[in-house]
């Protein structure tokens, strides 16, 4: 609830005490490592997402939420590290499709645009509701000239992004 709600610090207290009661849990060190990347702090971050990893090497949201906050953090290593994490998450489950937009977006920082949009079609493929996937295939389509393309994922992100996605709404209909 207080991760939920913003109050990290309320949500950071309530994680250590679970951690005091079962320092073995995937879930919770994940969880930890959320609050640290929401407060600015990647370097403590990773260390809870690596650690969830090291409990439950499977745990596909730690390996995601690792290569997330990579991504994040400047460096072509870090792109690297962050793109490795996503194809570990998408070796255990391959329908994932965070995981694949994720990747896409790496692939897309790395100037390797035609594999950041195979990505995203798969992606949109296995979950035409995404409306992650259906904005970054937009912006790879628009970059790259694809108008028509372009034009149907930006629509279809308006009809499936409008609440989840309020901040991107007025950069898209102006794209349109």
């Amino acid at each position: 609830y207080y991760q939920r709600v913003g109050d990290f610090d309320n949500a950071l207290t309530q994680y250590r005490v679970l951690l005091g009661e079962n320092e073995s849990s995937a879930e919770v060190h994940n969880n930890v490592g959320l609050v640290y990347r929401e407060l600015g702090r990647p370097d403590e971050a990773i260390k809870e997402f690596q650690r969830s990893i090291e409990i439950d090497p499977k745990y596909v949201r730690a390996h995601n939420n690792l290569g997330v906050t990579l991504m994040g953090m400047a460096g072509s290593s870090r792109l690297d590290a962050a793109a490795a994490e996503f194809r570990v998450a998408l070796a255990a489950d391959p329908r994932n499709v965070e995981s694949m937009v994720n990747l896409a977006l790496v692939q897309k920082a790395a100037g390797r645009g035609t594999d950041a949009r195979d990505l995203l079609l798969r992606a949109v493929g296995l979950d035409a509701r995404s409306p992650g996937a259906h904005y970054n295939l937009a912006v790879v389509a628009d970059e790259t000239g694809e108008t028509t393309m372009a034009i149907e994922h930006y629509r279809a992100f308006l009809k499936l992004g409008a609440v989840t996605h309020a901040d991107l709404l007025a950069r898209v209909r102006a794209r349109l």
